[in-house]
């Protein structure tokens, strides 16, 4: 399959803080090849590629293949998905119900963190809490912990869809959205244990009107050709066409952020919309790749219908070694 790629150019700098320069729309959308795959992340082990999604038939599902340039029925897929958490959460106040996970090993086991809705929130409409679980391998099964890892602001407000970032010196930090903020975006340094060692920082609020409602979903990558860090989020509802996927430069993995004024980094195109959920992962060969989730146009749901897309990403045009879609 002929494979387009996301781009980021070299360029001016913003008014203020990390440099962000122009930014090359994705115009057009590949067809996606993993159906019913929503907020995907991916864990390579070798030449084993692990993708983590939201739950479907499954609690937490996990496709296990060598090739993501590969298109899969649903049947192909679902032959190679398995049950990553069998074990009902304990605190969730719906049986099935995970969203958002991601993985990475600390030390000789595997984490996963997930999103859930609390039993009895202090704030019924901001439920969500952000769930830890362990395993011993990357296909579990993975055993949740008997309370959630962090509920947001003050335990209260919410918080969701966590995303591990790590830097090549091992330094962790979790990534999520917390709730009941116009400043949901946050990074929480992480230590050997996968423990908090620092108190949640804010790193980007929302400011624009395309990021209508809330904007969630952040992951992280260092761009070596800038020496700073590159952060994309999700803005919007995301069982709606008009969800996006925004971007930002940070000077640090805890902050400064500032996120790109003109719109989303990636928004609906050739038939796919809602395009959202992105998070990194890189290839044997060290190319850094982003896979995100969108929906056939016109079946937007809050039911099923999403399926990952999965991309080479080029920091640089000086650097490109394929399609570069602008």
């Amino acid at each position: 399959m002929a494979l387009a790629a996301l781009v980021l150019a070299l360029g001016a700098l913003t008014a203020c803080g990390p440099e962000l320069g122009p930014v090359w729309k994705l115009t057009s959308m590949p067809a996606p090849s993993l159906p019913e795959t929503s907020d995907p992340s991916v864990v390579r082990v070798g030449s084993e590629y692990f993708v983590y999604g939201s739950d479907n038939h499954l609690r937490a599902p996990v496709t296990r293949t060598t090739d993501l340039t590969r298109t899969y029925s649903l049947f192909a897929k679902n032959a190679i998905t398995t049950e990553a958490m069998p074990t009902e959460i304990p605190w969730s106040s719906r049986y099935r119900q995970l969203w958002a996970p991601t993985v990475a090993q600390f030390g000789s086991r595997w984490v996963m963190f997930f999103s859930a809705d609390r039993r009895n929130p202090p704030q019924p409409e901001n439920a969500q809490c952000i769930g830890r679980a362990w395993a011993d391998s990357p296909v579990g099964p993975f055993v949740p912990e008997a309370a959630p890892f962090t509920c947001g602001l003050m335990q209260v407000g919410g918080a969701l869809d966590p995303q591990i970032y790590r830097e090549a010196n091992g330094r962790t930090y979790l990534l999520a959205a917390f709730s009941d903020t116009i400043s949901p975006i946050h990074s929480i340094p992480l230590d050997a244990n996968a423990n908090a060692s620092g108190p949640p920082v804010m790193i980007l609020r929302r400011q624009y009107p395309w990021e209508y409602h809330f904007i969630e979903n952040p992951a992280m990558i260092y761009d070596p050709v800038r020496g700073n860090w590159l952060l994309t989020y999700s803005a919007g509802k995301w069982f709606e066409a008009g969800y996006s996927t925004g971007i930002a430069r940070c000077s640090t993995p805890l902050g400064e952020c500032t996120s790109d004024p003109s719109g989303p980094w990636v928004a609906s195109a050739s038939g796919r919309t809602g395009t959202g959920g992105m998070s990194f992962f890189d290839d044997p060969t060290g190319q850094p790749w982003v896979i995100l989730a969108s929906f056939a146009a016109g079946r937007e749901t809050t039911v099923g219908g999403r399926s990952a897309t999965a991309l080479p990403l080029v920091l640089s045009p000086a650097v490109s070694a394929g399609p570069i879609v602008k």
